[in-house]
């Protein structure tokens, strides 16, 4: 009965059983190697072909952490290669023996990264779900959002000693294509030059400005739910979208509205998020370079 809700007949499917005299626990943590996904190009925004098979690549591993407002005795992890949705089978800790159900996690955090020499993670991205079943895959999380925002901001010093910033944001839509592609329409890029910006970090005053631009020109970019993509203050990002620490002048993040982590460094021809990052990334530089020079 639990199978049949888990997947269809041709889904491919990876299981992880665990040790059958693992403990109850509020929380459980779970590290899966060997991450595959397959990207399209972001429309207009083809940067670099993907990587033949000769060149190198680190090992990518995923590390799902899943909360839950009980103990629960965790059996088997489901992860649904073909829809990407991970399911946590168990049951709730009680006295009473109950039958093993589909436990639903209060929220998750999913980071994706490679591990560079001397053991240290090199984050790819990551994002923060609140109640539900989370996925394997960011893609699948971001087609989930009316409209997906990727925001970067570059600064440098022109000749006359001001301070220039640049931000780049991209916006559109996801789509999935079959079993394991994905595809970004992209509706419109916007670019903002600020000449000696407010003190503090740079990339968050950059967005506040795509957003104060779109809310008083283009209101309709904003409707709906909305994710936005940043390289910045990974070690925040969760409490942003907990709403237990304030986004930006002191408000925190608006209703509908998530930050996603992710690196222009990496992962650009496997991942959505970081091809985002990767195009915003060279289109900010390219710009700062056209101002630095005046």
């Amino acid at each position: 009965m639990i199978l049949g809700l888990l997947q269809k007949p041709g889904d491919r499917v990876h299981v992880q059983r665990f040790p059958s005299d693992i403990g109850a626990a509020q929380r459980v943590t779970v590290e899966l190697g060997g991450v595959m996904t397959h990207l399209m190009n972001v429309e207009g925004l083809a940067l670099r072909r993907p990587k033949s098979r000769r060149e190198k690549r680190q090992r990518r591993f995923t590390l799902l952490d899943m909360e839950f407002l009980q103990r629960v005795i965790a059996r088997e992890l489901r992860v649904n290669l073909t829809t990407s949705e991970v399911f946590l089978i168990g049951r709730t800790y009680s006295p009473v023996i109950l039958a093993e159900e589909i436990l639903t996690p209060n929220k998750s955090t999913l980071t994706t990264y490679y591990k560079r020499e001397g053991g240290k993670k090199k984050i790819l991205h990551a994002y923060y779900y609140s109640a539900g079943h989370p996925f394997i895959n960011i893609d699948r999380v971001l087609d989930t959002y009316d409209r997906v925002f990727c925001i970067d901001t570059n600064t440098g010093v022109n000749r006359r000693g001001q301070t220039i910033a640049v931000t780049t944001a991209i916006w559109g839509k996801g789509k999935r294509l079959g079993d394991v592609a994905s595809h970004m329409q992209s509706d419109a890029t916007l670019q903002v030059i600020d000449k000696d910006p407010a003190p503090g970090n740079a990339e968050l005053h950059g967005i506040a400005k795509v957003f104060s631009h779109l809310n008083h020109n283009a209101p309709q970019f904003l409707e709906g739910r909305i994710a936005i993509i940043t390289d910045t203050e990974y070690d925040r990002i969760k409490a942003w979208n907990q709403r237990t620490e304030t986004f930006y002048n002191d408000h925190n993040l608006p209703v509908g509205v998530d930050i996603f982590y992710a690196t222009s460094d990496s992962g650009s021809d496997e991942f959505m998020a970081n091809k985002m990052m990767r195009a915003c990334d060279t289109l900010s530089t390219q710009k700062l370079r056209e101002e630095l020079a005046k």
